[in-house]
């Protein structure tokens, strides 16, 4: 079949998801946008609130605590709770926690260890909540769905939470600080109801059937260690953050002092980047139906390692406008291949507690990538980081190759249930 065939006859072509899955993606969307104009709102608030240059650190810090000390526990709570409505749960109780922030911003200014403790309570609620969606998704949608369902909430924290958020926030706290925060207490509200509103998720764990919390993590961890195929997709995961965000991170210093461009360009290079990424998660179904899976998998690291090159060797921000858009591309192709791929072979039960370690890897190797940047960059040169990441996901394109079958076998692992609550 064509690509003119698969535009002729779209109610084939593209499958429906159901209701309930577009209810949790409405859900999803909503307390996105929601997300980024607090994202942006909070370091804004907490420059006005105090004349410390570590303000914004001191919330940034607090923010990301969380995805390290709540990671494996959220995924034990993941698989002990009925998913959808732990979804609710939390959104429900981060509405009230933010709503009456935004009253407090509304009256007098909160100090700065106010807002810290909001980013890191939000960011508690936010580590588990994408533990469980993640979980709950091939509750909803058959197999062949995953990618094009993944792929639509993938879409959601791009464009809600990185494009339209953060400059609906940064302009509401222009008219009124509280008015983000507002607003963003209303987005968990409505998107606790919609998730509500998809019922219950399949039969939760019984008090009886609970062990210890360390025993439930070690559970997850030694299933993560025997399964020799999903361990390499974790490892995999975790060198390509480390070697993309080695890059990624020296982008704005590579706008700024090597290109020098004005500080507004950055912004430009940023929408492109958020733009491929969206590109990925809209295109996610129709590249499922045209290219296999190990195909989808070799040429989003060819992207992201090529790009990161050629942003390296750039004279121009157009240049590394139009490259940043194609690694957006890159990430959020392998980010959606890397998820399904972990829906289908790891069991339901411990699918919760398996998420968390691999999200948990991801974040260290994400640290360890924009730590060793900086270093690189200081004793080498601003472009180096960008040339030796790239390389390295090039290295690490060489081992997808050859181990694409091993890969590609894991949608056939007969681990995983089939979805029991599409509709």
């Amino acid at each position: 079949m064509t690509s003119a065939d698969l535009a002729a006859k779209p109610s084939k072509s593209r499958p429906q998801l159901g209701r309930k899955f577009n209810l949790l993606w409405s859900a999803s969307a909503i307390s996105s946008v929601g997300d980024g104009m607090r994202d942006s709102a909070l370091p804004l608030l907490a420059v006005a609130v105090s004349d410390s240059p570590s303000a914004v650190s001191v919330v940034s810090v607090s923010a990301s605590l969380p995805f390290l000390l709540m990671s494996l526990y959220g995924g034990v709570l993941a698989d002990r709770a009925d998913r959808r409505r732990l979804m609710w749960t939390i959104d429900a109780a981060r509405a009230v926690v933010v709503l009456g922030f935004a009253a407090w911003v509304f009256l007098a200014d909160p100090p700065l260890v106010a807002l810290a403790a909001l980013a890191f309570l939000l960011g508690c609620g936010e580590t588990v909540f994408s533990n469980a969606a993640t979980s709950a998704v091939p509750e909803l949608v058959r197999p062949d769905q995953l990618d094009a369902a993944n792929g639509r909430m993938q879409a959601n924290m791009l464009v809600g939470g990185n494009l339209i958020g953060p400059l609906l926030g940064s302009a509401l706290f222009a008219v009124a600080a509280a008015h983000p925060f507002a607003v963003d207490g209303v987005s968990f509200a409505l998107a606790a109801v919609l998730v509500a509103a998809t019922g219950r998720s399949t039969a939760p764990s019984t008090r009886a059937d609970r062990r210890p919390v360390l025993t439930e993590i070690r559970e997850g961890v030694d299933w993560l260690l025997r399964h020799r195929d999903v361990r390499m997709l974790a490892v995999l995961s975790t060198l390509g953050a480390l070697a993309c965000f080695m890059g990624t991170t020296m982008m704005v210093l590579m706008v700024t002092k090597v290109i020098h461009a004005p500080a507004a360009s950055y912004g430009i290079v940023l929408a492109a980047g958020a733009i491929g990424g969206t590109a990925a998660s809209t295109l996610a179904g129709r590249l499922s139906r045209l290219l296999g899976r190990g195909t989808r998998i070799a040429l989003a690291f060819l992207l992201m390692g090529v790009s990161l090159i050629l942003t390296g060797l750039s004279t121009s921000v157009a240049e590394v406008a139009a490259l940043y858009g194609v690694i957006g591309f890159g990430i959020v192709t392998w980010n959606i291949q890397a998820i399904s791929l972990r829906q289908q072979a790891v069991p339901k039960e411990l699918l919760g507690r398996v998420n968390s370690c691999y999200m948990l890897l991801s974040r260290l190797g994400i640290m360890a990538g924009a730590a060793l940047s900086g270093w690189i960059a200081s004793v080498v040169s601003i472009r180096t980081p960008l040339l030796v990441g790239g390389g390295l996901l090039l290295v690490l394109l060489v081992a997808v190759l050859f181990l694409l079958p091993r890969m590609t076998a894991l949608e056939t692992v007969p681990a995983a249930s089939e979805p029991s609550d599409v509709g």
